[in-house]
């Protein structure tokens, strides 16, 4: 039983290494195949190809752009995930760590995330009176309108191009009967800027007249405005001549700047762009003056009325019986000046007064004169003419001066530019100088620039393609294609080395073979070893060394006969 055992197992593994033996010689009768030979290299390149494409393919990142700038870290991680879940490919810029997605679906994650309610930065003010229940009481009521003023203002102010967020806390105090106790109401505004952004001072009333003006009973002067660095943006009017102030110094800038690009432009056609600098200070008098005459001429007189009045008072001459009255009328009175008295006498006159009275419209004027207000009162004007720069041979850097009669001219022309008046103290000072040259801005080397880190990059991938397109394929592809110069030997070559592993498959070693009979059967397989080294091996010595010689060149094929020699002996029992 034990022998039985034995010869089993060793039939078995017998068998399985003749099944191995087989495969491999198969294997090896496949690859010899010249049909076989030159598809191989085909089939190669083109899974290389294939790889090649697949591999560029793969590198290729599409072009991407920012989704949202300047989110919240919190709504930056609910819009990421929202965007992965929806097989969105999104990303972080490494630079800025903003939201970034193909430009191919950037509208498309825009409504996705709009489905979804996110960003939710600002709410919607509106939404919370509608889950407002029935029985709800006035402070509540109040408290929830607060709040939706508070957020429709939120979200008219993020509007604003430079604004991020905003926040808005209105502080609305309760309505009282007593008139006197009655408070006002304040805001404040607090806005985030983006980067590298600031709001001007009309931005600024802007937002304060837009709160304002949406709070009831709210003065412009209790809104508050901060940005995230704790900087107050609304300054209060605390002294209206501060603010004045600062209007009338920045008038004067204005003016100052307007004269020199008057100067600027006329002396650069003369002169030269960039050759000619200059500075103008202007002063001004911003005092509100308002003087009223009233002149009268007295050569303008006109009589409008006129009054004469004479007074005369006298004694008359005595007649008749004294103390008894005349029986006769008295006589009519004579109105003439020197007329007689009635007795022929003349009276006895005590006193007289004349007196004359004329009124005349006297011509009158009374002149209102407003002085201007900002009035020029001093220009102060100082010019400098770029020196003309001269190389010589040596490389030594010179300056020539320009003469004095140039700069009187060029003087005068500024003179006439800005008005000028000696009267008020005007001055204008023309001279030449070298300039420093310009510093150069820091640039960025040609080959460091993302465009050309970019073309790098592709180039790379299309280089890469290349080695492995005309590394691998191209030389695959010429052992395919012969050379007709070369395909009768090679064919020739080929076809007998077919035959040859097919004859070796062929060769059988009976039981009881010797070397000699071996030798006989290999000798019409290898031509390297002739008939003659053969027949004169006669000796054991010279036979060994034939069998070296044949296992040197073809020790493949050897071992393979020694394999079927193994393989077909018997076993003993």
């Amino acid at each position: 039983m034990a022998e039985a055992t034995g010869t089993e197992l060793t039939n078995n593994k017998t068998g399985f290494l003749t099944k191995i033996s087989g495969f491999f010689s198969n294997a090896q009768k496949l690859k010899s195949d010249p049909a076989v030979q030159k598809s191989v290299p085909l089939a190669f390149g083109i899974i290389v190809t294939f790889f090649g494409i697949l591999t560029f393919y793969f590198m290729q990142k599409p072009d991407m752009t920012t989704l949202f700038s300047s989110l919240p870290e919190n709504e930056k991680s609910s819009v990421f995930d929202a965007l992965k879940q929806n097989g969105v490919e999104v990303s972080l810029n490494p630079a800025t760590g903003e939201i970034i997605v193909p430009v191919e679906d950037f509208h498309n994650a825009k409504m996705l995330l709009a489905s979804q309610g996110l960003p939710s930065s600002v709410p919607d003010g509106y939404s919370s009176l509608n889950d407002m229940p029935m029985g709800t009481s006035r402070s509540v009521e109040a408290v929830k309108i607060k709040q939706t003023l508070e957020a429709e203002l939120s979200k008219s102010i993020n509007f604003i191009s430079g604004i991020n967020s905003a926040r808005v806390h209105l502080a609305i105090p309760e309505k009282t009967v007593f008139a006197r106790e009655t408070a006002l109401p304040s805001a404040s505004v607090f806005i985030r800027l983006a980067s590298g952004r600031s709001l001007g001072r009309q931005q600024v009333q802007s937002i304060v007249h837009l709160v304002s003006s949406s709070v009831p009973n709210l003065p412009s002067e209790k809104v508050t405005v901060i940005d995230q660095f704790g900087e107050l943006l609304s300054k209060p009017k605390t002294d209206s001549n501060i603010s004045a102030s600062e209007e009338q110094i920045i008038q004067q800038m204005k003016l100052g700047e307007i004269y020199r690009s008057k100067v600027i432009s006329l002396l650069t056609p003369i002169i030269g762009a960039g050759n000619v600098k200059a500075e103008i200070n202007v002063d001004m008098n911003f005092t509100k003056k308002e003087i009223t005459e009233e002149l009268v001429d007295p050569d303008g007189n006109a009589l409008r009325s006129e009054q004469n009045n004479l007074d005369e008072s006298g004694d008359a001459e005595a007649k008749g019986i004294p103390g008894a009255l005349a029986n006769q009328p008295p006589l009519k009175p004579d109105l003439k000046q020197d007329a007689p008295n009635a007795a022929g006498g003349i009276g006895n006159i005590k006193s007289r007064s004349q007196s004359s009275v004329k009124n005349y419209e006297v011509s009158k004027k009374i002149q209102t004169t407003v002085a201007q207000v900002g009035q020029i009162t001093k220009i102060q004007a100082a010019v400098v003419v770029r020196e003309k720069k001269i190389i010589s041979e040596d490389g030594s850097v010179s300056y020539e001066k320009i003469n004095s009669k140039k700069l009187d001219e060029i003087k005068l022309l500024v003179m006439e530019t800005l008005g000028f008046n000696e009267n008020r103290g005007d001055s204008i000072t023309v001279k030449s100088s070298p300039f420093v040259d310009t510093l150069e801005a820091v640039t960025i080397p040609w080959y460091e620039s993302a465009t050309m880190k970019e073309l790098a990059k592709q180039f790379g991938m299309i280089l890469i393609f290349a080695i492995i397109t005309f590394g691998a394929l191209l030389p695959l592809l010429r052992r395919v294609v012969v050379p007709a110069s070369f395909a009768s030997g090679t064919a020739t070559q080929v076809v007998s080395d077919g035959d040859f592993e097919e004859d070796l498959e062929k060769v059988e070693v009976q039981e009881g073979d010797t070397l000699e009979d071996i030798k006989a059967k290999l000798k019409p397989k290898k031509q390297a070893i002739s008939a003659e080294m053969l027949d004169t091996a006669n000796t054991y010595d010279d036979k060994v060394a034939v069998i070296r010689m044949i296992v040197g060149d073809q020790a493949g094929r050897v071992s393979n006969v020694f394999k079927n020699m193994m393989k077909e002996q018997p076993t003993d029992n």
